[in-house]
């Protein structure tokens, strides 16, 4: 049977305006351990890319650190959360641990920088673009630098200062300038369904250390969608725009630095695998997420993570 690469990381990504899940498909082989924080030798942003992405960086109005990210993360039992069986969630599972992070405090911190299983890690969430994604850390830690790209959170290390954009995590400016981050796979999806896959997770507690309305999103609702999550417009300008879908339709995406391609969430889940010339998506049931592989040349088979065969026409 032929191998299938599997996508690095899963998560909510919004691209021309697309809200939606992504992926990074990069091999392990290919990072740097030389750094305090992990780096790919190799960009999945090139050309004139990172140029026009510089030019086209813009405030969002808070400072660095304006919006507070999380450094010391508290966590409480799944018992002791304080969480409806469909409030969202991003959950992160590495070794022998699982994390569970209410969508409702990542709203207001964006970033978590945490350690889970043994390894550092940023979990990051942009609530403009719905994009959940996650990165390892080494031994620095992720800040909220203010800008945007694209509308999309832009971030900091505070090792070296460089700005990182989320969705390509790549350099901006900065000595990693042009440099991709390390992503760690994240799932998107509700309390109910992350609880019953990992019972022993634990939840990231709402003793932050600041005074937010943990109760409240300030931009809208999931359940029942509503506000901006729902509105076609965006709050800050994009770099392209498409009609082929609502402007916050929920897709999961992949790129490398070669190709590129999104997969609208309600048509996985109803067709369970998609694909292109290049990437093949496979949708999770239990979870109601995606993954995406890496289609080899002569694809005939994927095997998915719950067992199930899937032959590629």
């Amino acid at each position: 049977m032929r191998t299938f690469t599997k996508a690095a990381v899963t998560g909510i990504v919004g691209a021309t305006a697309l809200l939606g899940m992504v992926s990074l498909v990069v091999g392990s082989d290919e990072s740097s351990l030389t750094d305090p924080i992990p780096l790919h030798r190799t960009s999945n942003v090139v050309g004139d890319a990172i140029s026009t992405y510089r030019d086209f960086l813009m405030s969002g109005g808070p400072p660095p650190d304006g919006i507070p990210s999380i450094d010391s993360p508290r966590f409480v039992s799944a018992a002791q959360a304080r969480l409806d069986p469909q409030d969202l969630v991003i959950g992160f599972h590495h070794g022998d641990e699982a994390r569970a992070y209410p969508q409702k405090i990542l709203v207001y911190h964006e970033i978590v920088n945490d350690r889970v299983g043994g390894l550092n890690v940023a979990i990051t969430y942009c609530p403009l673009t719905a994009t959940a994604q996650g990165f390892e850390r080494g031994s620095t830690t992720l800040g909220v630098s203010g800008q945007l790209l694209n509308s999309n959170l832009v971030m900091f290390d505070r090792e070296s200062g460089t700005l990182f954009s989320q969705i390509a995590a790549t350099g901006l400016r900065g000595k990693h300038q042009e440099r991709t981050l390390v992503e760690v796979k994240l799932i998107w999806t509700t309390w109910e369904r992350w609880r019953a896959r990992y019972p022993n997770t634990r939840v990231l507690s709402e003793r932050t250390g600041h005074l937010r309305n943990y109760t409240r999103d300030p931009y809208g609702s999931y359940n029942p969608l509503g506000g901006y999550y729902s509105q076609p417009r965006t709050i800050f300008p994009l770099l392209h725009t498409s009609r082929r879908q609502h402007a916050k339709a929920m897709v999961l995406g992949a790129r490398t630095a070669e190709h590129s391609a999104y997969f609208l969430m309600a048509d996985l889940a109803r067709d369970r695998v998609l694909r292109t010339d290049h990437f093949l998506a496979v949708h999770d049931a239990d979870l109601d997420t995606g993954y995406i592989y890496r289609m080899p040349r002569t694809p005939v088979g994927v095997q998915a993570a719950s067992g199930g065969m899937y032959e590629v026409d």
